[in-house]
């Protein structure tokens, strides 16, 4: 079987199911995504954007319009992008920045639209849904006899309901972080699973770096500065510019931590082996006694690692 139709048939097979089966969507485009990354090693050009196109249309009939836009801003886009960029021989770096830019400018045009055409983004009717859900949580608690263990606490069933409300309100405009943060993990699973099969069938394709010697680019850390000084502005009065400024410290937290780890192990990886063992030992029982200052810690670690090049790895570049 010639290898153009290998690859329509296995291109494709995954396409059917990120169209049908919604409950495994994110873990389908990222394989998916990552095959069309592969092909792009083997097809030329004008091959490559007919696969492209003969997937669209196979989610587009099996999905609808609605569900393949956001197919396409989450997934498709940026992984039509990498795989563009891989078949014109771009470096894995190179590929990463340009997919998470555009999977950024994708679902904000998204946000943008869901924004105009509903005023909210949807978060009037979604607080709705939460209330009624919260209404029926506190009577499913009255029924089997689980409010009088929080009364006597102190906790009346008004209280109780307003603390669930309050929460699952916070996480409600929090969304947009979590949509962010998932187009970016999918660029970045992509990018990491085909560089892992072109190691394993020893290509000299999509090479990247050992993991402490990853950097975070240095303009992250200016997006965290203007997400802080956003928070700190609207923070009396909650406004949309402290939900702005809350979001982008939320999409930023995971991506500092982990350029955080991959400073501290370049720096673990520095002592004899029986030092890095305890180091290692000492910090894995401290984050899980204290794991939100863990967080913070090797969050901000990544970012000043960014800002002043603790490991000297951009100089060396230099």
């Amino acid at each position: 079987m010639p290898l153009f139709v290998k690859i329509v048939l296995g291109t494709s097979s995954l396409a059917v199911l990120m169209a049908l089966l919604p409950f495994l969507t994110v873990v389908v485009a990222i394989l998916w995504g990552c095959s069309l990354l592969l092909s792009a090693l083997y097809l030329d050009q004008k091959r490559l954007i007919t696969v492209i196109i003969i997937n669209i249309i196979i989610v587009l009939s099996l999905s609808g319009l609605e569900e393949t836009l956001f197919l396409l801003a989450f997934f498709i886009i940026p992984a039509v992008v990498i795989s563009l960029g891989a078949q014109q021989d771009r470096d894995y770096y190179q590929l990463q920045r340009g997919g998470v830019t555009v999977a950024v400018i994708a679902i904000s045009l998204l946000l943008g639209g869901l924004y105009f055409s509903t005023g909210d983004m949807g978060m009037a009717q979604l607080e709705q849904e939460i209330a009624a859900q919260v209404e029926e949580i506190v009577e499913y608690y009255d029924d089997v006899g689980l409010m009088n263990i929080y009364e006597e606490q102190g906790i009346s069933a008004q209280e109780l309901k307003e603390a669930l409300v309050s929460f699952m309100g916070a996480a409600v405009r929090h969304l947009p972080a979590f949509y962010y943060l998932q187009a970016i993990m999918a660029v970045f699973f992509m990018l990491f699973l085909a560089s892992f099969r072109c190691q394993k069938r020893n290509l000299n394709r999509l090479i990247r770096k050992p993991f402490d010697q990853e950097i975070m680019p240095w303009q992250m850390a200016w997006v965290v500065i203007l997400g802080l000084a956003l928070w700190l502005w609207g923070r009396d009065q909650l406004s949309t510019i402290y939900y702005i400024g809350s979001n982008i410290l939320l999409l930023t937290v995971p991506i500092g931590l982990y350029y955080g780890l991959a400073a501290v192990v370049y720096r673990i990886r520095q002592y004899k082996q029986r030092t890095r063992r305890i180091m290692v030992i000492v910090l894995a029982v401290l984050s899980l006694l204290f794991t939100a200052s863990a967080i913070i810690f090797f969050t901000v670690i990544g970012l000043f690692d960014s800002l002043l090049d603790y490991r000297r790895l951009r100089t060396k570049e230099e």
